[in-house]
C-alpha cells in the first residue's frame, strides 16, 4: 500500500476507522502526542513558557499572511557534521539575505566565528556544537550502527520532523547567543516553511531569536508565521536524514551528532540565485462535524498526553499544552461561525 503523510489527528482517526484496538489505539495517542508536541518543541524554554494570549495576541492564531516576494539565495554556508567522532557529510545552505538580513548576517557569522567570543564565554561559532533536539517520523524502521539510516515506510507514516541546532554555550536547548546579544526581533513572518529542507529560527516566542535554528525533514505548516525562515538546504538532505534518523521523540539524540566544521562557500560557489516561493498548504475550510471530530481528537491526545506527564520532558509538556490549547481555541471559534 502507497505510504501516506498524516497529521497527527489524521492518524488517530484513521486508527479509529481502521478498525484498531482501543490498546492500540491508546498507544497511539500517546505516540502522537509525543510527536504532536515534538512539533513544537523547538524554542529555547527560557523562564516561562510565552502564554497562549501572548501567542495568539502577537501571531494571529490564523497564522502568517501569504508572501508575495521572491525568495533569492545571496549566501552559502556549510556544516561538516560528525555522527559519535564518524565523518558523515556536508550540509550547504543558501540564505535569504535580502528578506531577512538580520537574521541571515546572524547565522554566516556563526558559521564563520568572526565575532569572537559570546557573553556567556564560548566562541559565537557553530563549529563544535551539537544538533541537542532531533525529532524522527513516526514509523517502521530498521536498525543500522548506532542511528537509524534506513527508513522504512508505511501506509500510516507520520512526519513532523526537524533537527535543531545552535545552542553553543550550553548544549542542550537552554543556551545560545546571537552577534547581536541574547535575543533579537523577528524579521518577516510571512516566508511560509516549504517542507523538507526550510531553514528557519528556534524560538521562545515573539521576538526571541538568538542563534538556535531547525531543519525541516517535512512538512511544518502550522510553524507559519511563528518563526522567521531564512533560507534552505540546497545539497546534503541524505545528511540531513541521517542526523533525524538519530533522534528519538522525546528529542533526545540517540547519538552525539556535532558541526565539526562551518563557514561560508567560496566566493566561487557564492553565484546569487533565485528560487520559487514555498508553496504553503492549501488552507480548506473544514465542515462542523469534521472540526468537532478534530477537536475531540484533540482532547483524547491531550488526555493521554497529560496521563503521561512524567514521562515527557517539562519544557516539552509545556509548549504542547499552549500549542493544543491554541489550536482548540480556533476549531471552537470556527465551530461558533454560522455554517454555510
Amino acid at each position: 500500500m502507497a505510504s501516506m503523510l498524516l497529521r497527527p489527528t489524521q492518524l488517530l482517526l484513521h486508527c479509529r476507522s481502521a478498525g484498531a484496538s482501543s490498546s492500540f489505539r491508546k498507544k497511539a495517542s500517546l505516540g502522537l502526542a509525543a510527536m504532536f508536541g515534538g512539533g513544537y518543541a523547538i524554542g529555547y524554554f527560557f523562564g516561562p513558557l510565552p502564554s497562549l494570549e501572548d501567542l495568539t495576541g502577537v501571531k494571529a492564531v490564523g497564522g502568517a499572511p501569504e508572501y508575495k516576494g521572491e525568495l533569492v539565495v545571496t549566501d552559502k554556508v556549510f556544516f561538516d557534521v560528525g555522527i559519535n567522532d564518524d565523518y558523515v557529510g556536508k550540509i550547504v545552505m543558501g540564505l535569504y539575505g535580502e528578506v531577512q538580513p538580520r537574521t541571515v548576517e546572524n547565522f554566516r557569522a556563526l558559521c564563520t566565528g568572526e565575532k569572537g567570543a559570546s557573553r556567556a564565554g564560548p566562541p559565537l561559532h557553530y563549529k563544535g556544537s551539537t544538533f541537542h533536539r532531533i525529532i524522527p517520523g513516526f514509523m517502521y524502521v530498521q536498525y543500522d550502527g548506532p542511528c537509524l539510516i534506513r527508513k522504512v515506510a508505511t501506509d500510516m507514516t507520520v512526519i513532523v520532523n526537524r533537527i535543531q541546532g545552535g545552542d553553543f554555550t550550553q548544549g542542550n536547548g537552554r543556551g545560545g547567543e546571537s552577534i547581536y546579544g541574547q535575543r533579537f526581533k523577528d524579521e518577516d513572518l510571512s516566508v511560509p516553511h516549504g517542507g523538507s529542507g526550510t531553514l528557519s529560527m528556534a524560538n521562545a516566542g515573539p521576538d526571541t531569536n538568538g542563534s538556535q535554528f531547525f531543519v525541516c525533514t517535512g512538512d511544518t505548516p502550522w510553524l507559519d508565521g511563528k518563526h522567521v525562515v531564512f533560507g534552505r538546504v540546497l545539497e546534503g538532505m541524505d545528511v540531513v536524514d541521517i542526523i533525524s534518523s538519530c533522534g528519538r521523540r522525546s528529542g533526545k539524540p540517540k547519538a552525539v551528532v556535532k558541526i565539526t566544521n562551518c563557514g561560508v562557500l567560496d566566493a566561487a560557489d557564492q553565484q546569487t540565485e533565485g528560487g520559487a516561493v514555498p508553496k504553503k498548504e492549501e488552507a480548506k475550510r473544514l465542515t462542523w462535524e469534521e472540526m468537532q471530530e478534530r477537536l475531540d481528537a484533540l482532547r483524547e491526545v491531550e488526555g493521554n498526553f497529560q496521563a503521561q506527564k512524567d514521562q515527557v520532558d517539562p519544557a516539552m509538556y509545556g509548549q504542547l499544552m499552549v500549542e493544543i490549547e491554541q489550536e482548540k481555541l480556533r476549531l471552537k471559534t470556527e465551530l461558533k461561525k454560522p455554517q454555510q
